[in-house]
């Protein structure tokens, strides 16, 4: 159950220079991430940290955050043998370093098989691998037909959070059709070139699910699909 664990991934990689495209305004003006110190970011799935959660990381990253990523699974291909581990922690280790974080580290949970262990015990888990903690991030799984994956990964990273008293951020898609976000949601300016960098360190694309940010086509498609879309957004639990 513990750990492939990435150690250390500091200095950051620097991503590719994006293509001269015509400068899209925001709807919305750029707002301060809430101040952390230390952030640790929970996800299923080494994808779900790049395709959905990238762009979030590295801003808070650039804001100085220590962050931290716990994958819960190695992802959610076959790996009968154990040999594909390896190769997805260095990917892991490379997406990780590009989008400013600190440390990644992979679980041995089975893909697909989050689901049938406690959310206390995951939270368990999770509290013996990370580190000090001031926020957790997480995905909003809140959606209907999200992968069970997630699901179990919300619960515990919202446990996580219960125990140590913190703010738990929620990533969530845009299901609003004003120009601003409802009240209480944080919008967060992304840097959709160094996401595309970190989702090209995958060797082939994340599950479709209904919790996936813009990012969720694979790599090689994701680069025009996510030019027109500067933000994320985020909610606190």
């Amino acid at each position: 159950m513990r750990a492939t664990v990435v150690h250390e991934v500091a200095p950051r990689e620097t991503a590719p220079e994006p293509e001269s495209k015509p400068e899209r305004v925001a709807e919305s003006p750029p707002e301060p991430l809430p101040r952390t110190r230390r952030l640790l970011v929970v996800c299923a799935h080494p994808f779900d940290a790049t395709v959905t959660l990238g762009g979030v990381i590295a801003a808070f990253a650039d804001t100085g955050t220590a962050v931290q990523v716990i994958c819960m699974t190695h992802d959610p291909g076959p790996d009968p043998d154990g040999r594909r581990r390896p190769v997805r922690a260095a990917q892991l280790l490379r997406a990780a370093r590009l989008l400013g974080a600190r440390e990644a580290t992979l679980l041995e949970h089975r893909a697909a098989h989050l689901q049938w262990n406690p959310p206390e015990v995951l939270a368990t888990e999770l509290r013996s691998v990370a580190g000090p903690v001031d926020a957790v991030l997480t995905i909003d799984a809140g959606a209907p037909g999200s992968h069970p994956d997630l699901v179990r990964a919300a619960r515990a990273a919202r446990r996580v959070a219960s125990r140590l008293g913190c703010p738990l951020y929620a990533w969530v898609p845009r299901t609003w059709d004003t120009d601003q976000p409802p009240e209480g949601v944080i919008t967060v300016t992304c840097d959709r070139a160094r996401q595309r960098a970190a989702i090209g360190c995958h060797d082939a694309p994340g599950p479709r699910d209904p919790a996936q940010g813009p990012c969720a086509e694979p790599a090689g498609e994701a680069a025009d699909a996510t030019a027109d879309e500067p933000q994320d957004y985020l909610t606190i639990r």
